[in-house]
């Protein structure tokens, strides 16, 4: 069923099973599973099946530290959440995510991170990354060497114990925007409720149990929802707002006993980490494994990451770096002048420094008119990126690329010090809004030039060609200080004193409380989290469905 809560009576009482507190997709995907598990679900979501600037200002807040977006455009709130941002071009028809799981070696302590160590390994997830992959149509879960090759697309001759090749794979951005809510909103047990936003949870006077689930509307009305049991799925940085901002028997808020509850928050960076000018243009050839392909009906794309051996032999933070061919910067220059006139005769202006871009796109006329074939016949990217794939399709790439261009991501330290907090101003709804603190330490910057010139070697080492890295004043560049991986704020772990919640993501002191966010992370690695997310959300599933009692009709 689907109702909109604005059309539920003021100081309405909803009983269920489960309550999941967010529909993105850890929520939407936790609920789908429970489909036909004989217990009664509300899944409730803050906004509604399109966005609304309004209720995206919930999520406003004030930032502290280094430059980071403004927390309102960090997720949505919105039926299907963040995915109905996720737009890499997997075909003409469809659009789709980026997925691969953490490595066995950012479930272990380790000696470079500090705060490291969950209490479950990769071994314990493996089952769950395989159905995860299932649920969400991202084809067969590949991910060990040489999964993807093909007689065209080798992997190349690295030196493993230093540098390994990886995979990403891909899965429709739909299923979670369309497809799973639509199997709720069908279904005989599950309830979607629209525009229900979650400003409290109430708690026994003992804090060991939450009775009730509050829940506001824009026209004033207030619903309370009360359950067996509480699911909250609401990303990286409203999980712990909401668990701090419940205070009616606990001024610390909830789960927060030993001052936990919002710290270690990570994220993930892009950065630009070098080119390589090419000397013998047959390399380009020999990098079709590493072009976004459709191969058995899924599309895949490898990178490069550090081996286990060198994390531990360096003690380095986990990184993974993907190639991408990359045309002349005159080209680029007449690339991007080009779309800056396209954008702006769209929308029926002309652009600032309208002479300037004229002659970037005289200068590319040549580049330009050959992409623009390719891209109309044969579907090739304009410029190589991570939003599509398909230049290994092309011919006499050589003639048109001089360069291969090293993009990054990297792993961030847990530091307790970059944490969500109360502020005193509050939202529309008059719950109390939060400060975000994010900083990349030096230590953080120092690992990771270490990594980029380990890398930089080894693909040299092997003809990539002659190496400019990416730096200023010495210091690597960070291209992206955040790409809304939200993490770490309620991490896992077996010691309440070290985390917010247990190895089956129960916040510690409540019984009946649980989690399903990258906030349970306790490292980030470099992986995209999301994966990882579904993994823990039908891990989760699995134990609500085999230790539940349904309430009796």
């Amino acid at each position: 069923m689907d109702i909109d809560a604005r059309q539920l009576n003021d100081q309405q009482h909803i009983d269920c099973d489960l309550c999941i507190i967010g529909a993105g997709p850890a929520g939407v995907t936790l609920a789908q599973d429970l489909i036909d598990s004989g217990l009664s679900v509300a899944l409730l979501e803050s906004g509604g099946n399109r966005n609304d600037a309004r209720t995206q200002a919930l999520s406003s807040g004030e930032l502290s530290g280094d430059v980071y977006e403004p927390l309102q455009e960090t997720h949505l709130r919105q039926v299907g959440g963040t995915a109905n941002h996720w737009i890499i071009k997997m075909s003409d028809q469809q659009y789709g995510y980026r997925y691969t799981p953490l490595s066995a070696s950012d479930f272990k302590p380790r000696d470079a991170l500090p705060h490291s160590g969950w209490p479950i390994s990769r071994e314990d997830l493996d089952p769950w990354y395989a159905r995860a992959h299932e649920v969400c149509r991202a084809g067969p879960c590949r991910y060990t060497p040489g999964s993807w090759e093909s007689p065209d697309a080798r992997a190349l001759p690295l030196d493993d114990t230093k540098l390994q090749t990886h995979y990403f794979q891909f899965g429709p951005t739909d299923v979670f925007t369309r497809h799973f809510p639509e199997r709720c909103r069908q279904s005989d047990n599950i309830t979607l409720y629209r525009h229900a936003t979650v400003t409290e949870l109430i708690t026994n006077p003992a804090g060991s149990h939450v009775e009730t689930a509050v829940v506001k509307t824009f026209d004033g009305k207030t619903i309370h929802f009360r359950a067996q049991r509480f699911v909250i799925a609401a990303g990286g940085l409203q999980t712990p707002r909401l668990l701090l901002a419940s205070q009616r028997h606990d001024p610390k808020g909830i789960g927060n006993q030993h001052d936990q509850v919002g710290r270690y928050f990570m994220d993930h960076s892009l950065v630009p980490s070098g080119n390589f000018y090419l000397e013998d243009p047959t390399v380009l050839e020999r990098l079709h494994l590493y072009d976004m392909r459709l191969v058995d009906g899924a599309s895949v794309l490898a990178g490069i990451t550090l081996s286990e051996q060198a994390l531990e032999a360096q003690q380095l933070h986990n990184i993974s770096a993907t190639l991408f061919p990359m045309p002349p910067l005159r080209d680029v220059d007449a690339l991007e002048s080009l779309k800056t006139v396209a954008i702006a005769l769209k929308g029926r202006r002309l652009p600032k420094r309208l002479l300037t871009h004229s002659l970037n796109i005289l200068k590319g006329s040549r580049y330009l008119s050959q992409m623009l074939y390719h891209k109309f016949v044969h579907h090739a990217p304009l410029l190589p990126g991570f939003g599509q794939g398909g230049w290994s399709r092309l011919k006499n790439n050589h003639k048109r690329f001089n360069r291969i261009e090293l993009l990054a991501f990297i792993e961030q330290a847990p530091d307790p010090d970059n944490r969500v907090t109360l502020i005193e101003q509050r939202d529309e709804l008059g719950m109390p809004m939060i400060r975000l603190h994010y900083r990349w330490n030096e230590n953080d910057l120092q690992r990771l030039a270490k990594a980029q010139s380990l890398m930089a070697e080894e693909l040299g080492r092997i003809g990539l060609g002659r190496f400019e890295p990416a730096s200023k004043d010495g210091q690597p560049v960070i291209g992206s200080l955040g790409l809304h991986h939200l993490m770490g704020t309620t991490r896992m772990s077996t010691d309440p004193r070290k985390g917010v919640v247990d190895r089956n993501c129960l916040v510690h002191g409540t019984d009946n409380l649980y989690i399903a966010s990258s906030s349970v992370f306790t490292t980030s690695g470099y992986a995209n989290p999301t994966l990882t997310i579904l993994a823990l959300a039908l891990r989760l599933g699995e134990h609500l469905r085999s230790t539940a009692t349904a309430t009796p009709n």
